[in-house]
Order: C-alpha cells, then structure tokens, then sequence
C-alpha cells in the first residue's frame, strides 16, 4: 500500500514537472501561471504545494534537473571516445553541450545562462545530483596541474556559465553570432582558461 502511495506521489509530481516544461517551451515563464500548470498537469492546486513552494522554485528545480541531464549525457559521451587529453575530452563534452542546445532550442531558453546549477544543485533546493561527483575526474586533473579544489571547482563553475552565456545570446537571441561561428574562439577560450601560466 505505502509503494502504491509513493508511486502515485512521485506520478503527480512528474506530471507537473512536464507539464510546466511544456509550458515553458510554448511561453516565457513570468506569463505562465500556477493555475495553467496544474490544469495541464491534470492535478489540483493543493497538490503543486505538496512539492514546491512557488513557481520560482519549479523552475529552478527543472533548470537543474535539465541542466544536470544534459551535462551526465556529455560526460558518458566524452567517456565513450576515450580521449586521452583531459582538456580536449573537456571541449568534447562541451562541444555535444551545444550540440543538444542547436538540436533542443526550448532546453536552453529555459536553462538561460543558468547551466553551472547543475553543479550546485542541493544549494539551490533539497534535490540532489550526481554531476559534482561525474565531474572528478576533471576536477582531479585541475588539481594535478596546481589548481587548488576550490579554485578547480571555481573554473569548472565558470566554465559552463561561459558555455550556457554563449549559447542562449547565440542560439536564442541571435547575437553576436551564429554558435558554429562562435565555437572556435569559445574552445580557444576555455583552453586559456584551463592552462596556468
């Protein structure tokens, strides 16, 4: 009875999930409504405060969980290609990063600028996300070239604010450029970034 409980919870929440995704690749968020995401939900009002306070922290909770989603499928892809260089498998997983915007434009309008939440994702909420610990071995290789943990914390951070940066002003608001365009000076940028002096 108690699994039967938790299964219709956990049903519930991820219909409001979804249904606010939805809305949000249709609408920009300050024009949606509480009221139009249990509607599309098919649930009742009481029930969206079951499991968040407002609408700010619903679409916080989705920025992560997208942004994390993406970020883990990169990281498996970078993998599978057994590059040997950490920073070129960086620029890989960054490289299929904005791939997936190109392809998922509603993803990035609604991620923003906002992808380096995945790596703060319990700050932001009580959810938890493994990107962090998928992230080591890049942390650990940072270390290995001087970085302190928090300093290589700090640029993987960056990092992905300057990627999720570009690629919303490229890909959304059309500027400066076109995202092909744009790539060769990104990459060149993040090895700057990577390498100490």
């Amino acid at each position: 009875m108690r699994n039967k409980v938790l299964m219709n919870k956990n049903e519930k929440r991820r219909r409001i999930e979804e249904a606010a995704l939805h809305l949000f690749a249709k609408e920009d968020f300050n024009r949606i409504s509480i009221d139009q995401i249990v509607q599309d939900a098919h649930v009742a009002k009481g029930t969206f405060y079951l499991y968040f306070h407002d609408k700010v922290q619903l679409i916080n909770h989705l920025i992560v969980k997208k942004s994390s989603s993406i970020i883990d499928e990169a990281l498996m892809k970078a993998k599978e290609e057994q590059i040997d260089d950490k920073i070129e498998e960086l620029i890989f997983l960054v490289d299929y990063v904005i791939e997936f915007f190109k392809a998922n434009p509603s993803s990035i309008k609604m991620i923003q600028k906002n992808l380096s939440w995945s790596v703060i994702g319990g700050k932001l909420g009580d959810d938890e996300y493994e990107v962090v610990n998928h992230l080591e071995d890049f942390l650990s290789y940072l270390i290995s070239l001087g970085y302190q943990e928090q300093e290589a914390y700090q640029l993987i951070f960056m990092i992905l604010e300057l990627v999720s940066t570009v690629c919303y002003s490229s890909i959304v608001l059309k500027q400066p450029d076109s995202i092909d365009n744009l790539k060769p000076m990104l990459y060149t940028t993040i090895r700057k970034m990577i390498k100490r002096s």
